[in-house]
């Protein structure tokens, strides 16, 4: 694949990956636990999902802006037998419904040739009191340093934090260094004397979380052309959100571009049960965003957050044109052609089941 040097197969093979299922009330979760001497063959993609992105079309000159209702849908294929991404599809493979109506694929993209990302590692401060959040990950921030080696040229790295005394702040905006993610992460992660975790800082925890999503959200409004915004959170995700709260942060996401995924440390505190919100919120994000939650040592970090570029790296992007522009949530399936099933029986596709098509961007976006 274009873009994609050799080190994925080199290095990725000498990894190991296994999968647990977690049961939950909404289903079940998958999370997947990443130790350090382990192939990372993509039964590795058969957890891989997609994003769905509204994007305007790119600038024809640098003062004026051409809008798009273009739809843009990330689909990952694995092989069940193989356990490998199938990467040699083309446009005429597949068929893509809104609501149930087939649509028109009007743009097919692959690899490289997919809009960049920008990938942000997002903790919560280090707050006393607080266990199994973020501060499992302070002082060993270096062990996510080779897996930025695997980023694309053209992407970007940001660093953000929230915290439970209503602080939020993109902490460094997305760049192509490689080196400064690393060091702002470290500082990110410096102990604070407010004392979180209690009852008291939990509505204001909670506001502050959705104003930090949404200030990452406008970042890439801002930026032309516009990046997939990729959120990964270092977090033992024992967090909660009302749920009509938490699912208008999701739509949120489907307006407009997002996928969230995570690493909690493997030896992090097990979640606290929450009554009457929605509990594990970043594995719920990651499920309606089409992202996925990773467990792992520290010795697997740089595994679990390669495993996350290796999925985004290897996607197809299927663009249409929805039939309707209405800001309501729509349906959405994706699926090989009848020629395509027969060569490839046993190919599993994994994409979004939703999006929200908006005639442009929403009002706190501004």
């Amino acid at each position: 694949m274009k873009g994609i040097t050799g080190a994925y197969s080199d290095e990725l093979r000498t990894r190991r990956c296994q999968i647990l299922a977690v049961s939950h009330s909404q289903g079940y979760e998958v999370t997947e636990r990443i130790t350090e001497a382990s192939p990372l063959k993509a039964r590795f993609a058969g957890i891989l999902y997609l994003a769905i992105i509204v994007v305007p079309a790119l600038a024809q000159a640098p003062t004026i802006r051409v809008q798009s209702s273009l739809v843009l849908v990330d689909v990952i294929s694995q092989d069940l037998n193989r356990g490998l991404l199938v990467r040699d599809f083309k446009k005429e493979d597949f068929r893509m419904f809104d609501n149930r109506h087939e649509v028109r694929i009007a743009t097919f993209d692959t690899g490289a040739d997919t809009r960049p990302i920008t990938l942000w590692l997002v903790v919560i401060c280090n707050e006393r009191g607080i266990v199994g959040a973020s501060a499992e990950f302070m002082g060993k921030e270096s062990l996510f340093r080779p897996a930025l080696d695997h980023l694309e040229k053209q992407d970007t790295v940001g660093i953000a934090h929230w915290c439970d005394n209503g602080e939020t702040q993109l902490d460094l905006l997305p760049t192509t260094d490689r080196d400064s993610p690393i060091r702002v992460l470290a500082e990110s992660l410096k102990p604070i004397p407010f004392e979180g975790g209690t009852f008291a800082t939990d509505d204001v925890g909670e506001e502050t979380f959705r104003k930090m999503i949404r200030l990452i959200i406008h970042d890439a409004y801002r930026r032309n052309p516009k990046p997939l915004p990729v959120i990964v959170f270092l977090h033992g995700d024992h967090t909660g959100q009302p749920r009509h709260e938490l699912d208008k942060l999701v739509d949120d996401f489907l307006e407009t571009s997002g996928v969230v995924f995570g690493i909690r440390d493997d030896q992090s505190a097990v979640l606290h049960f929450l009554i009457g919100e929605q509990a594990k919120i970043l594995h719920y994000m990651a499920k309606h965003t089409g992202g996925q939650y990773f467990s792992a040592r520290p010795s697997g970090y740089a595994a679990a957050l390669e495993a996350i570029l290796m999925q985004l790296h290897f996607r197809y992007e299927l663009g249409f044109v929805p039939p309707a522009i209405d800001g309501k949530r729509h349906e959405l399936k994706v699926e090989l052609t009848k020629d395509a099933k027969a060569k490839h029986k046993q190919v599993r596709l994994k994409f979004r089941p939703e999006y929200i098509p908006i005639p442009e961007e929403p009002e706190w976006a501004h």
